[in-house]
């Protein structure tokens, strides 16, 4: 299926998509991350049929991490757990970032710490979900007591567990089920896929796309910029990005309906 079709398909999920009291903070989570997905797919679709198609290799890596998160947090066994926690993570990050940027902006303050910045927006999205599944937002406290503990735990993600080999449990949840089967490679498969658009996105000289060529009767050098596979650039973030723009569908649709 094109990746036209399939974007239909993940947009239909997302306006069917609806928040429950009791996962209303991994709904949310989940809600977000599908967004994101579409929109860099979009991103992708919109760059492949542009004069730079390898351009959408950035968006195509944003599409494939957002997938894989849907993936895990849809079939963690603690599902309001493990979405409390991504939400908390996430939002450290963001605390971050804003923190540091008040601080630049207000040097002499009063300005929010990063601490004091995540606790309050944790205190406020714990308030709504209590207000609507008395006692949950217990879960968001919990989860900032946990990712403080682990802030520099490695791998850097909000299990900080291989995110490849937590997405094949995806699959095999998945073919349990009856939708399909779940091949046995597939956690190899998505971290050589992952390291391909980590490549390609990474900032760096590609002398790969120079050709060097000497003049010695002029005693010069000159060097002429090689022509790239646009054909294949196109192929491969197009191809990459529907599949993440399918495994988005499914994993909102699971959370849904219970079925892919």
């Amino acid at each position: 299926m094109e990746l036209s079709a399939r974007l239909a398909e993940l947009d239909s999920e997302l306006r069917s998509f609806e928040c429950r009291p009791r996962t209303l903070v991994p709904d949310l989570v989940m809600l977000a991350l599908g967004t994101d997905v579409f929109e860099s797919a979009v991103a992708v679709q919109d760059t492949a049929r542009s004069a730079l198609p390898h351009k959408g290799y950035a968006n195509a890596r944003l599409a494939f991490e957002g997938a894989q998160n849907l993936l895990v947090l849809t079939t963690h066994e603690e599902y309001e757990a493990a979405g409390a926690l991504a939400w908390v993570y996430f939002g450290s990050k963001d605390a971050n970032w804003r923190a540091s940027a008040e601080e630049r902006k207000n040097p002499a303050g009063p300005h929010l710490t990063e601490g004091q910045w995540l606790e309050q927006r944790i205190s406020q999205i714990a308030n709504v979900w209590d207000s609507n599944a008395k006692g949950k937002g217990r879960l968001l406290l919990d989860a900032l007591a946990r990712v403080r503990r682990e802030r520099k735990k490695r791998p850097d993600n909000w299990l900080h567990e291989n995110m490849a080999a937590r997405q094949h449990r995806a699959y095999t949840v998945f073919a349990a089920s009856g939708a399909g089967r779940s091949l046995a490679a597939t956690a190899e498969l998505n971290e050589q896929i992952y390291h391909a658009l980590c490549r390609a996105t990474h900032a760096r000289p590609r002398f790969d796309s120079f050709g060097i060529i000497c003049d010695q009767a002029r005693g010069i050098i000159r060097v002429d910029v090689l022509p790239r596979n646009f054909d294949q650039a196109r192929y491969a973030v197009t191809t990459c990005t529907t599949l993440s723009v399918r495994e988005a569908a499914a994993a909102l649709r699971w959370q849904r309906t219970g079925t892919v």
